[in-house]
């Protein structure tokens, strides 16, 4: 994944957290506010592993790929 992707990751992430904080605060919704708080939790793990894993190849141009 490239930064743009990551930080894309990350700006929906908290989008949807504050938006499952909103409807937890109505009874209704409460089973939708636990899915997008579970997407969104799931989000923030692939964004950590993308940024573990850009680490993990090094500087672009020695033995990376470049991507």
């Amino acid at each position: 994944m490239n930064d743009e992707t990551i930080m894309q990751l990350d700006t929906i992430s908290q989008q949807l957290h504050a938006r499952s904080r909103a409807l937890s605060q109505l009874d209704n919704d409460n089973d939708i506010a636990i899915l997008m708080s579970a997407l969104a939790v799931t989000m923030e793990a692939v964004r950590s592993l993308s940024e573990d894993m850009n680490q993990l190849n090094g500087p672009k141009g020695l033995g990376s790929d470049g991507h």
